[in-house]
């Protein structure tokens, strides 16, 4: 099987951009998802000198179309995050001492620069000159991402920040009926008073908290000087500063209603500017430098990184550094480093690769793999061999020109858009992981139970989710339900039951703290797979339940794990606790062939090895930084507008995948009300220019931290909180529990 990986990955200029960790679906008490950065290799590269950009870190706000100006080093716009060696208390973080985590006082800086946007209204009008409207100026205003929230730089003056309210997109348009309020957030509403049709006009009123702003009657006469709005209003250090625009599109007879259309509506908060001034502290980080042109942040306090991929260590309130394990770098010496955001907020979220210019690189023999497409699977332990192209472990993604009916994507023809047939190639391959009672416990040789065989499963990641290859067999796939992280307890009494996923379910029948054993059920669908009594005396062999069935093509294969980790006495009941726990849906593995179809791939090697697929139909690409390009049911291109690439030929492209984090607050609501249903409206987290958008409008979640680089356990299931008493094992369930004890142990 061919996997390729380009070597000019390390040359280009566009470099890598974000990346997801994003737990699968059926995970019982799922973490939250998350937007990681460009892994680090410290005993590969030095970190002075190095920075996080918005291509090479999904915190930071990414407007595609301004992407030239965002990596030319020498314009700089947008955010960057980067450590610098300004002491040798510590020494830097890299090569020339790869285990170094400390980052010193004022060696972590964060830096904005504010960059230039159309306003809607005349970019899609295509407006320039005298067809302006006056109050609009030149026809630009000057954004600031601060945080990875867009802001508008005052007066181009980054040291004055309003917040932006709203930035309707292009394509999107509001009708209202007289009456209607239209919530633009924040508190501004716009409600519509009266429409005209006969007139072609409109009359609505512009409020913040109930309080009238604006009121105005527009004109719908096909001139936009007349069918445009402006407000202005004194705020911040200036006079007379733009803060609304709408555009009324159209007025016009419904089959009941009078309705008129709003199109490139913009809005900023006026009456809650941040001013910015040196020594100011913002997210545990301090301002160093404040003036009209960007904005410099320091940490004022030194920060430990905890090396262990279990662990994050946050730096602001919501951006954290997660790293591998120690000796997890190039040679078995340092570790992988890169900064991370969690999105909990409701919303969807737009997760992308890395972006190709195609007028700098040709396309073939370039790849995607887990480091540089948040889509696919990315165990921060298995780096090494993930981005090794002879190993090539993981998913790969590719386009190669196999006929010259279109050419290839790149260099050689910049602007060509269409992918042939059997030219996009998807790769996945499996690697090997250790049971968490393996790796937790230090386990090896003989002190590994003997179900678990060497203590390694395969896992192969398929389409962005992890599931098990049975027998270390590509083309036979169960997927993964549980896999109970290493830190996470789940406690239970007797009687209670854990929903493991996908069906499965574990109750606990009694707990017996005297003789401190626990007897509980494996169940499916409500029905018994599997009864045991395991005891807690100290051995792993004993504190280890294990099951096995027939599935796949494969006969009596591990499908279950579980680990007592202790039975013991609470103020009011007795305890059991479960650790590792590993589990694979059994009954509904998946054979692939060769020839097989799945979202819109067709399977073109399928072999123990590996799988490859490749596109049946061509894919022609709308290169529209408002439009994408679907290749399966959920990954699609993403490209700028065109002419975008350097010196202003071909364009941007690359693939992303949207991720939604659901209100779970509102999906209880609607269990308990069956009737209801519930739907997160958000826009997308990419949008060009940075309108308002899930990536840009995040509500950072508060974090307890009393100074950056406060370090939080990274769980798949937090810990809970030790429940109430329940009796332990009467005389009854004693001689049950002994007799099953006896069948469990003449089964093995």
């Amino acid at each position: 099987m061919k996997y390729v990986l380009s070597k000019t990955l390390s040359i280009i200029s566009v470099a890598f951009t974000i990346f997801l960790i994003l737990v699968p679906s059926g995970l019982a008490a799922p973490a939250a998802p998350a937007i990681r950065g460009l892994p680090l290799d410290t005993n590969l590269t030095e970190s002075n000198g190095f920075a996080w950009d918005a291509t090479t870190f999904g915190g930071f706000c990414y407007p595609i179309n301004k992407h030239q100006n965002f990596v030319n080093e020498d314009i700089a716009w947008g955010e960057r995050l980067w450590i610098e060696n300004t002491d040798n208390t510590h020494g830097a973080l890299g090569v020339s001492g790869p285990s170094n985590n400390v980052i010193d006082e004022e060696e972590l800086v964060y830096s904005t620069r504010s960059y230039s946007s159309k306003y809607k209204l005349v970019s899609e009008l295509g407006l320039s000159g005298d067809s302006i409207p006056s109050d609009l100026g030149n026809g630009f205003y000057w954004q600031l991402a601060w945080f990875a929230k867009p802001y508008i730089a005052v007066e181009n003056d980054a040291t004055q920040l309003a917040s932006l309210v709203l930035n309707q997109d292009g394509s999107a348009r509001k009708t209202l009926r007289t009456g209607e309020t239209w919530d633009l957030g924040k508190g501004y509403t716009l409600t519509v008073h009266q429409v005209d049709v006969d007139g072609k006009k409109v009359w609505f009123s512009l409020y913040k908290d109930g309080e009238e702003l604006e009121s105005a009657v527009v004109e719908d006469d096909g001139t936009v000087a007349s069918q445009a709005f402006t407000a202005t209003a004194d705020f911040g250090d200036s006079d007379d500063q733009l803060y609304f625009i709408t555009y009324v599109d159209s007025v016009f007879q419904g089959a009941v209603d009078s309705i008129a259309v709003f199109k490139y509506t913009w809005l900023i908060d006026k009456d809650n500017v941040l001013v910015i001034k040196s020594g100011d502290e913002y997210q545990g980080l301090e301002v160093k430098e404040a003036n009209e042109n960007g904005l410099v942040l320091k940490n004022k306090d030194s920060i430990t990184i905890y090396v262990d991929a279990d662990k994050k260590t946050y730096f602001t309130d919501s951006w954290y550094f997660k790293t591998s394990d120690e000796n997890k770098g190039f040679g078995g010496q340092g570790y992988i480093i890169y900064p991370a955001k969690d999105l909990t907020t409701p919303g969807t979220y737009t997760l992308r690769g890395i972006s190709l210019d195609t007028n700098l690189t040709e396309s073939n023999g370039f790849a995607w793999d887990a480091t540089t497409f948040g889509g696919f699977c990315y165990p921060i332990n298995k780096h090494q061999n993930f981005v090794n192209e002879d190993i090539a472990w993981g998913e790969r993604l590719w386009i190669e020109n196999t006929d010259n009916t279109h050419g290839a994507l790149g260099v050689s023809g910049p602007s060509n858009n269409v992918i042939d047939e059997e030219e996009l190639v998807y790769s996945t391959r499996q690697h090997s992981s250790k049971y968490k009672v393996v790796s937790e416990l230090g386990l090896s040789g003989s002190s590994i139970p003997s179900d678990l065989g060497k203590g390694f499963y395969w896992q192969l990641a398929w389409f962005g989710k992890p599931y098990i290859a049975v027998e270390n067999d590509a083309t036979q796939l169960a997927s993964l339900v549980l896999n109970q992280d290493g830190s996470a307890r789940k406690t239970l009494r007797a009687g209670e039951t854990w929903d493991l996923g996908k069906g499965y379910t574990l109750t606990v029948h009694q707990v017996d703290v005297d003789g401190k054993k626990v007897w509980f059920s494996l169940e499916k669908n409500g029905e018994e797979l599997e009864s045991a009594i395991v005891e807690d005396d100290g051995t792993v062999a004993s504190k280890t339940f294990t099951a096995k069935a027939d599935f796949g093509d494969s006969d009596d294969q591990l499908y279950f794990v579980t680990y007592v980790d202790s039975v013991f006495q609470s103020a009011v009941d007795s305890i059991a606790v479960f650790k590792y726990t590993w589990l694979i849906d059994k009954d509904n593995a998946l054979v692939i062939k060769s020839g097989d179809e799945y979202q819109g791939l067709e399977v073109k090697e399928a072999n123990e090895n590996g799988l490859v697929l490749k596109n049946k139909d061509s894919i022609t690409i709308d290169v529209d930084a408002d439009k994408k390009a679907y290749f399966t049911d959920s990954w699609y291109f993403k490209t700028s507008d065109e002419n975008k690439g350097f010196g202003g030929q071909g364009y941007i492209i690359y693939p992303a995948t949207d991720v939604t984090v659901v209100d779970e607050t509102l999906n209880n609501a609607a269990a308990e009300d069956e009737t209801s249903v519930v739907e997160i409206d958000s826009q997308t987290a990419d949008s060009t220019e940075n309108s308002t958008s899930s990536e840009a409008s995040l509500d950072y979640k508060a974090r307890n931290a009393d100074s950056a680089g406060e370090v939080v356990e990274d769980k798949a299931g937090s810990e809970e909180e030790v429940p109430e008493k329940s009796p332990g094992f009467g005389l009854f369930v004693s001689v049950l529990g002994l007799t099953a004890g006896l069948i469990l142990k003449g089964r093995k």
